[in-house]
């Protein structure tokens, strides 16, 4: 990617339903090279856009996070044979040879299925540690879109800046629908999400624009990050005062590059990715901004080696590729 390509791709990260006209306006560009580039983009499976239901909102239940291990040549098999799973959103490979996914079952039986029959069932599974998700901050990231100043993005994300993943009133199947169609493309039109789902291009749009803001659901571009400069991606797992917890996901996400945020069951209280320039940004991270969280206690990092799904899109043949309900 040039220079323009990554400034368009860093947009739609900040949001990946902004109109090529907002984005054109945001970075000074003409809205024909914005569309262009974008376009060819999308086209070439190198990006994606999706979308991602508020777990707490959509099913009633809690997401969880994996840690799996299994023989060193059985690791990237069973990290696809995840990906294929719908309601697994993301499937990394960890400097440990771990892998750590991400996991929004649909209710407690689907749940309990995957822990206690899928899973086990897979084959050389040496080691399985499931850590329910108490709170997600964000799983879709990350605040601050590489190459784009402050301005930029404010410009691109309104009126969506950071609603949150609280609880609150559960989905309906209208709503259900809705993003599971766009789960499968995040910039579908409002003409073609409306004839997918059965209702007016109105009615459908009036329901997208509640549920970003209101936090139902979040909008999510995914990319190789090396595209745009980030070439470590970094999983932190963090033990802090539980009373400060508040306080250290607000410092945290403010102050350094997240993308995935969740508090879990455990001894470590916080699970936060981010995604750096160089091994060095790790450092400074770890030796020098995470001491001085409110309530910090201890931090471990691991590195990740491979990106198998992210957000819910597989990567296969080097393109992102959506995974159906």
């Amino acid at each position: 990617m040039d220079e323009t390509d990554q400034l368009v791709v860093s947009a739609l990260l900040a949001n990946g339903r902004a109109s090529w006209t907002t984005i054109a306006e945001a970075l000074d560009l003409s809205e024909g090279t914005v569309r262009r580039r974008g376009s060819r983009l999308l086209d070439s499976g190198l990006l994606a856009v999706t979308a991602l239901e508020n777990p707490y909102r959509a099913w009633g239940g809690w997401p969880l996070v994996l840690i799996l291990r299994t023989r060193p040549d059985r690791t990237l098999r069973l990290a696809h044979h995840l990906a294929r799973m719908y309601a697994v959103k993301t499937v990394w490979v960890l400097d440990t040879n771990e892998i750590f996914a991400l996991v929004h079952p649909r209710n407690r039986d689907e749940r309990n299925e995957l822990m206690l029959s899928h899973l086990p069932l897979a084959g050389d599974l040496l080691d399985l540690r499931a850590l329910p998700v108490l709170r997600a901050y964000t799983l879709a990231g990350p605040p601050q879109p590489p190459l784009l100043t402050a301005a930029q993005t404010r410009a691109v994300r309104h009126p969506y800046d950071d609603p949150g993943l609280e609880p609150g009133p559960r989905l309906d199947m209208d709503e259900h629908h809705l993003v599971e169609a766009l789960a499968v493309d995040g910039r579908m039109s409002f003409a073609r999400l409306a004839a997918t789902t059965h209702t007016s291009a109105a009615t459908a749009q009036r329901r997208l624009h509640r549920l970003r803001l209101t936090g139902g659901a979040e909008i999510a571009t995914v990319v190789d990050r090396c595209q745009v400069g980030l070439d470590v991606q970094a999983v932190f797992f963090l033990q802090t005062d539980p009373a400060a917890l508040p306080d250290t996901v607000k410092q945290l996400t403010a102050r350094t590059p997240v993308h995935l945020a969740v508090a879990v069951t455990g001894p470590d209280s916080l699970i936060a990715a981010v995604a750096v320039s160089h091994t060095d940004d790790v450092y400074r991270l770890l030796a020098e901004e995470f001491p001085y969280l409110p309530g910090y206690r201890h931090a471990r990092v691991h590195l990740v080696t491979a990106f198998v799904k992210e957000s819910g899109m597989s990567f296969h043949d080097g393109r992102w590729q959506p995974v159906e309900p």
